[in-house]
Formats: C-alpha cells, structure tokens, sequence
C-alpha cells in the first residue's frame, strides 16, 4: 500500500478490505451508517474512490482534509519515444472513467466559479492527454 492509500483509510471509518486493492468505508460526505464508499488503488498507484449514495469525489476528499492531488501517485515515469503500452478494454475503461471524473469535479467547479489551483489544473491537463493517449492507443 502506497503512503496516500494510508493516509486515506486512516482518515475514515468503519474501513473493511473488499478484495485485493480494494476496501469499503463510510463516506466522510454525508451522514453513512454502513459503508457506502468504495476504494481502489490501481496497479498505477492511483486512488479510485466511488461513494454509491452519490457524493462527489470533490466533497469525498475535501471531507477527510485531502486533495484530488493525493488521489494520484507522486510521477509517472515513461521512457521518451516509448510507445504507451496496450491495454485490455476494462483497463481502458477504468482509465477513462477516472479521467472523466477529474474533469468532471474540474468543470464542477468551474461552473460554480470555482477557480482551479495550479495543481487541479494540472491534473485536468493530464486527464485530457491521457484520454487523447487512449484514443490513439485504440485507433492504433
């Protein structure tokens, strides 16, 4: 486990392991019972969270004193020229859903005139490259 997943189940209750990589807590966004949050730290070091009563991963993070930030690993290392590596269609998936959900939060807060810090905008940056890097990874 990555220092960021631990810093994240430290911050909320009733945490319980749901399967490799993956783990089930209260949602520290709205007033949750039994476990309405999942967790999942992907093979890339990210952090996949998904509160199925609805809350946004925004009010998720902001909730337990976080960043979207710490929802993603410190770099990502890639060999300049080096050809993005093929992926199933699942993976794919994954990736493009937590992609869509940064801009998702990043619009958000863009319409409630929000400003994005430099590091929100880097990370809706990265999102768009790696959703273009997708697309040209399936064309290909």
């Amino acid at each position: 486990m990555t220092q960021k997943l631990n810093t994240l189940l430290a911050r909320l209750e009733k945490v319980k392991s749901n399967g490799s990589s993956k783990w089930l807590a209260c949602c520290p966004a709205h007033q949750d019972k039994s476990p309405s949050l999942g967790i999942k730290l992907t093979d890339d070091d990210k952090i996949l969270i998904n509160c199925f009563s609805g809350c946004s991963v925004s009010e998720i993070v902001t909730a337990v004193g976080l960043e979207l930030s710490d929802l993603m690993p410190e770099s990502v290392d890639y060999k300049k020229g080096a050809k993005p590596p093929r992926f199933n269609k699942y993976e794919l998936f994954d990736l493009i859903l937590h992609h869509a959900l940064i801009l998702e939060i990043a619009i958000g807060d863009l319409l409630s005139s929000k400003p994005l810090s430099d590091t929100d905008l880097s990370m809706v940056i990265f999102a768009k490259d790696s959703i273009e890097n997708i697309a040209r990874e399936v064309r290909s």
